[in-house]
């Protein structure tokens, strides 16, 4: 009867110390911003005003998203997908248009630029 419960113990504690790096349960909300660098939107020296130098991803809700990025002026509404520690963002043609490292629930790394982007 000792074993048995030496045993059971030893069964509880293991499962109560395994440690779950799953994020796909990590719940991402609010507003992203990045501001891209030596960006120029003013009209001095014959720049395009009509550049957006600040970036940014607003997380409606569990699977929808608005996107504003690479200066453009248009605001997109992208479907995201979080996979681990990583989020793809998806437009509604299937197209993956970007991703990004959670770095923590505050901060994104964009892959492939590796601009950081910053909660609002």
């Amino acid at each position: 009867m000792i074993k048995k419960a030496t045993l059971l113990l030893l069964l509880v504690f293991i499962i109560s110390c395994s440690h779950n790096d799953n994020t796909d349960t990590f719940e991402i909300s609010g507003q992203f911003n990045h501001t891209i660098s030596d960006c120029d939107n003013t009209n001095n020296n014959n720049n395009n005003n009509e550049i957006n130098c600040v970036e940014f991803i607003e997380f409606i809700d569990e699977t929808s998203a608005t996107i504003l990025i690479n200066g453009n002026d248009i605001i997109e509404i992208v479907n995201y997908e979080i996979n681990n520690n990583e989020i793809d963002i998806i437009t509604s043609s299937g197209v993956n248009i970007c991703s990004f490292l959670i770095q923590n629930d505050t901060t994104l790394k964009r892959i492939g630029s590796d601009d950081i982007w910053i909660k609002k």
